[in-house]
């Protein structure tokens, strides 16, 4: 008995290569980031964001003392496109997150960064997850 391989097999690994390339062009409706005369980017959102994203918060990759969950926000890019939360390493055990948020700024809304804060100790942190 012949150990044969189907026809539709070999048709679907003869089609493989035709889809190597496929990829979706870049976005072309995305406003570039060019600065006017009264430090407002144009490509700065004019509007505030949408409220906040219910995030699901995945089981702590390791002990609370070392990992702190960061949570999701709005990032401008030509729209508001939501970041999901994710675990991170504390730089210091009790280290806590200040999100960063957007705040207005002449007629835009700019963001500002989050950072960590240190000195808190990890069981009277706020994100109790």
């Amino acid at each position: 008995m012949k150990n044969a391989i189907p026809v539709e097999i070999l048709l679907v690994a003869a089609a493989l290569p035709l889809f190597a390339g496929c990829k979706s062009p870049p976005p072309t409706n995305v406003a570039p980031q060019v600065a006017t005369a009264d430090n407002v980017n144009l490509g700065q959102p004019t509007q505030p964001p949408p409220d906040n994203q219910k995030d699901v918060i995945p089981v702590c990759p390791g002990p609370r003392t070392l990992w702190y969950f960061i949570p999701g926000h709005w990032d401008w890019r030509g729209q508001w496109v939501w970041v999901p939360g994710h675990w991170r390493t504390r730089p210091h055990p009790g280290d806590i997150w200040l999100p960063g948020k957007w705040v207005p700024q002449g007629n835009a809304y700019v963001w500002q960064k989050g950072h960590w804060r240190s000195g808190a100790p990890a069981d009277e942190e706020s994100n109790e997850r």
